[in-house]
């Protein structure tokens, strides 16, 4: 995309003053220096005046001054502002553009677009605008002359879901593209609204009956049909199938680690680290999380100033030797998280600390290395069969 930049309007509703706060609004005036002509319009929907998030969001694009509106959700930090206005560029240099986003899911269901999830790095990086089935809502945009013309949907039905995977597909079926692109961002959300997703998605699938299935970063939309696919015994295979892969890497995991280290010092385990690390902090009575992640491309990106339920909160995308240095000089009391790893990394990168340690993966979100607290302490919250790996030894 090169060096092209175009000011953008931020469209945001928000139910939270403090979180648009501390992450979005925090993150803008940051980047303000760098980017005087984008502007935020903030939606305040506290008292819930607007009953979808498409009233609200084109409520927020009829505002706009600037040519790209993008929609961005109150609980994102932007870690570049010339990143997003090098996006809005391509959005404005090829008309067969119908949507871009931060974060999307192609038709063999990869993530496309990285981006920070809560605590861990997600999606494969791309630089160029790449063709997915469907994006997330935690950030999109559209030309402000075309999301005018052509609003979100304001149905009841998607209410506040699937409203950017209902736009990707009308895009698509008028024969344009729903593309991602690399938006630095890291989404500090603090919960899963899961309430009527299944009526979003079945009232997409019933409108886009000849696109569907669709992958999405929230399941598959299936159309009236898609329930089938999702029956008790087709999960369960998937559970077995994904339970029996995390183990053997778990079991590769573990071995290294011996090679470097006395057994007792570390423990590995199989858990989603973004579902829990609020519990982590709150078991090990910390003051403060810490997350880095080492790049894979170059990009590096801090947030700080954030927080979760209470708890300052930082995040930082850094080169190897930087990741390697703060856990080495990490503090016994201090909770540090490195996510993103890969296999040949944890084993090297524990033995550089005398801490006691957890190791855990999980297939959507990887590997990842947990310094500061007792693995003990820890042990109520993987305690189910689930998140023991099974191997012996």
């Amino acid at each position: 995309m090169g060096e092209v930049r175009t000011p953008v309007s931020i469209v945001c509703v928000y139910n939270d003053p403090a979180v648009l706060e501390s992450c979005l609004a925090a993150s803008v005036k940051a980047g303000t220096d760098a980017s005087r002509q984008t502007e935020v319009i903030a939606v305040d929907n506290v008292s819930g005046a607007f009953a979808s998030a498409g009233a609200a969001l084109n409520h927020g694009a009829r505002m706009a001054r600037n040519e790209v509106v993008v929609f961005v959700h109150q609980d994102v930090y932007l870690h570049s502002l010339p990143a997003l206005e090098a996006a809005a560029s391509a959005v404005l240099a090829d008309p067969a553009i119908g949507v871009l986003g931060a974060v999307g899911v192609d038709h063999r269901g990869e993530v496309i677009g990285a981006m920070r999830d809560r605590v861990v790095p997600l999606g494969r990086s791309t630089s160029v605008p790449t063709d997915v089935d469907s994006l997330d809502e935690v950030l999109f945009m559209v030309a402000r002359s075309q999301v005018l013309r052509e609003p979100l949907s304001e149905s009841p039905d998607l209410a506040w879901h699937a409203y950017a995977v209902e736009y990707c597909l009308r895009m698509r079926a008028a024969g344009r593209r729903a593309a991602a692109v690399d938006i630095p961002l890291t989404h500090n959300s603090m919960t899963t609204n899961l309430a009527r997703l299944d009526v979003a998605h079945r009232a997409v699938g019933r409108t886009y009956a000849g696109l569907v299935p669709v992958r999405t970063t929230c399941g598959i939309v299936g159309g009236e049909h898609g329930a089938a696919a999702t029956s008790w015994p087709v999960r369960r295979a998937r559970g077995a199938r994904r339970f029996l892969g995390e183990s053997v890497r778990a079991r590769r995991v573990r071995r290294s680690l011996r090679r470097v280290s006395r057994p007792a010092r570390g423990q590995v385990v199989l858990a989603d680290i973004r579902l829990l690390v609020d519990d982590v902090a709150r078991l090990a009575g910390s003051s403060s999380i810490r997350v880095i992640d080492p790049s894979r491309d170059g990009t590096l990106g801090e947030a700080d100033g954030l927080e979760r339920n209470g708890i300052p909160f930082s995040a930082a995308t850094l080169r190897w030797p930087g990741v390697v240095a703060a856990v080495a000089a990490a503090a016994p009391s201090e909770l540090l998280l490195v996510s993103g790893l890969r296999p040949e990394e944890i084993a090297p990168l524990a033995a550089t600390t005398p801490a006691p340690y957890v190791v855990g993966l999980a297939s959507d979100t990887g590997l990842w290395l947990l310094l500061g607290v007792e693995p003990e302490v820890l042990a109520p919250l993987w305690s189910r069969p689930r998140n023991r790996p099974f191997f012996v030894g």
